[in-house]
C-alpha cells in the first residue's frame, strides 16, 4: 500500500513539474513574442493578453499526453536518454498543436510565432524541470525502486557504480547475492550488504528491480542460469539482464527473435560508415560553424593581441594530425608554447624522472609544463587555443565531434585500434574531453574513441557538445 501512495505521488509531482514547464514555455514565449511586436514587427503586432492564452486549455493535455505515450511517467531512464525522450514528446506536441489549429481553421486565433516561440523553450526547460523534479523527489526518497544485483563481481560492482552516479534513475540498491562474497562491498564510501548467495532467492520477494550479471555468473551450469532466472520473473516484474559485452556498440543495435530456436540475435550497426549519416554528420557541423563563428570573429583578435604581448613567435600553432582514412591535415590551433619548445622538454625530461615517466604513459605533463607560456596556460585551462579549429571544421578535416587528432608519431602507439579511430574525421571535443581530458592515460583515450566510433548517432553528438561546456566552465582536466 505503501509503495503505491509512493508511486501516486511521484506520478502527481511528474505532472505538476511538467505542467510547470509547459506555463513557463508558454509565458517565455508570450513575452518574447510581445516584445518582437513592439521591436521589430511594428505593423503587426500581437495585441491580445497572456489570459487570453489560456483559452486554449487543450495544448497542455496534448503535452501531457505524448509525455505519457513516450512512457515517461513510468520508466525510469538516465537524464540523457530521457532528455531525448521528452524532446521528442515536446517535438510531437507541437506538431500535433499546429495541426489541430489548421484542420479546425483556427489557426488565425493565435499567433503561430507564439508558438513557434512556446516549442524553443520548453526544449529547453521540459528537461530542467525534469531534472530538478526527480532531485526532489530523490532528496525525500519518493517513488525510489528497490534494487537487488545478482553477481558482485567487477561486472555487478559496476551496475552499482552507474546507479549511484546516475540519481536520476531512482534507484535505491538493497544489495547483492553472490555465492563467493561475503559481509559487504564498498563503493564511494557506502558499504552495500551481500544479503546472501544465490540460494538465497527469498529476499527478492519485495524488490522492485533485479539486476542479473550475467558474467558474475560464469561459474554456473546452462540449467542452474537458466533456473535462476526464470526464479526471478517469480519475484519481480522488472529483471535486467547484464550480458557482458563490454566493448561492443550497442547504441545502434537492433534485436531478432528467432521464435523456433528460443533464442534471439543482436544486430550492431556501424552508422559511421553510412554515406547519409556521414553527411548528416557534416551539415550539423556546418550549420554548428555558422551560428558559432560570428561570436569567434570577436575573440579570436582578443586572443591574439594578448598572444603576442606574451611571447615570441606566430599567432597560430599548425601542426601535421592525423585525418579521416589516415590522411595527414594542418590541425590549427592557437600558439601555447615557446619556440624552442622540443629543446625545453627534451632536457626537463633528462633532469626530471618523474616527469619522463609520466611522458611515456599519459604523453603530456600535468603539472609545470615548462613550455608553455603564460597566456598559454590560461587559453589550455579554458580550451580557448582550440577554437580556430572551427576553420578546420568548415574546410571538412575536422568534425565538432569525434576521436582526437592524434599525432603522425602516435600511430605507431595506436596499434589495432587505429583502423577504428581514422574512420570519422577527428573532433575538436570528444568522449576524451568530458571523460577526464588530460587526467586519462593514452590508451584510456584510444578505448573512448573506439567505442565512440562504434556507437556513434547524432544525439551522442548533441549530448557530448552540452557536456563539454560543462566541462569547459569548471576547468575539469585541463592544464
Amino acid at each position: 500500500m505503501i509503495n503505491l501512495i509512493n508511486k501516486l505521488i511521484k506520478l502527481l509531482f511528474l505532472l505538476m513539474t511538467d505542467l510547470m514547464a509547459y506555463f513557463t514555455s508558454l509565458s517565455l514565449a508570450f513575452v518574447t513574442r510581445k516584445l518582437i511586436g513592439v521591436i521589430i514587427l511594428k505593423e503587426i503586432e500581437s495585441t491580445y493578453a497572456f489570459g487570453y492564452l489560456l483559452n486554449f486549455w487543450w495544448m497542455p493535455l496534448i503535452f501531457l499526453f505524448f509525455i505519457w505515450y513516450e512512457k515517461l511517467y513510468t520508466t525510469r531512464s538516465s537524464f540523457w536518454d530521457e532528455t531525448k525522450e521528452i524532446l521528442k514528446a515536446v517535438s510531437l506536441s507541437v506538431i500535433f498543436i499546429f495541426t489541430i489549429l489548421f484542420l479546425s481553421k483556427k489557426s488565425n486565433e493565435i499567433s503561430r510565432l507564439t508558438i513557434v516561440f512556446l516549442f524553443l523553450y520548453a526544449l529547453l526547460l521540459f528537461p530542467i524541470f525534469r531534472s530538478f523534479g526527480k532531485k526532489i523527489l530523490n532528496r525525500f526518497s519518493i517513488g525510489k525502486a528497490s534494487v537487488v544485483i545478482i553477481g558482485a563481481d567487477s561486472w555487478g560492482i559496476s551496475v552499482a557504480k552507474s546507479i549511484f552516479k546516475d540519481i536520476h534513475l531512482g534507484y535505491d540498491i538493497k544489495g547483492f547475492l553472490d555465492d563467493f562474497k561475503k559481509g559487504y562491498v564498498e563503493i564511494k564510501s557506502i558499504k552495500i550488504p551481500i544479503l546472501g548467495d544465490l540460494k538465497d532467492l527469498e529476499v527478492l520477494k519485495d524488490v522492485d528491480t533485479i539486476v542479473i550479471s550475467i558474467p558474475s555468473l560464469s561459474s554456473l551450469s546452462g540449467d542452474r542460469l537458466f533456473n535462476l532466472i526464470n526464479n526471478a520473473y517469480q519475484y519481480s516484474k522488472n529483471i535486467f539482464i547484464v550480458p557482458g559485452l563490454k566493448d561492443v556498440g550497442l547504441l545502434n543495435n537492433r534485436l531478432y527473435y528467432l521464435f523456433d530456436e528460443k533464442i534471439f540475435l543482436i544486430k550492431i550497426k556501424n552508422n559511421l560508415r553510412s554515406k547519409i549519416n556521414q553527411a548528416i554528420k557534416r551539415i550539423f557541423d556546418i550549420v554548428l560553424s555558422l551560428l558559432i563563428l560570428p561570436f569567434l570573429l570577436i575573440l579570436i583578435p582578443i586572443i591574439s593581441i594578448l598572444i603576442k604581448l606574451d611571447s615570441k613567435g606566430p599567432l597560430f600553432f599548425v601542426q601535421d594530425r592525423l585525418g579521416k582514412d589516415g590522411k595527414l591535415f594542418k590541425c590549427i590551433k592557437f600558439r601555447t608554447m615557446y619556440l624552442n619548445n622540443e629543446e625545453i622538454l627534451i632536457q626537463f625530461l633528462k633532469k626530471k624522472e618523474e616527469a619522463y615517466k609520466e611522458w611515456q604513459v599519459f604523453k603530456k605533463l600535468k603539472n609545470n609544463d615548462p613550455r608553455v607560456t603564460n597566456i598559454g596556460k590560461f587559453l589550455r585551462k579554458t580550451s580557448l587555443d582550440e577554437l580556430p579549429q572551427i576553420f578546420n571544421v568548415l574546410k571538412g578535416d575536422m568534425s565538432f565531434v569525434g576521436p582526437r587528432p592524434y599525432l603522425p608519431s602516435e600511430e605507431k602507439d595506436m596499434g589495432i585500434y587505429k583502423n577504428y579511430i581514422i574512420l570519422p574525421k577527428p573532433g575538436i571535443t570528444g568522449l576524451w574531453q568530458i571523460s577526464g581530458r588530460n587526467k586519462l592515460t593514452f590508451k584510456d583515450r584510444l578505448s573512448l574513441d573506439i567505442w565512440y566510433v562504434k556507437n556513434w548517432n547524432l544525439w551522442l553528438d548533441i549530448v557530448i557538445l552540452i557536456r563539454t561546456i560543462k566541462v569547459v566552465l569548471k576547468g575539469e582536466g585541463a592544464y
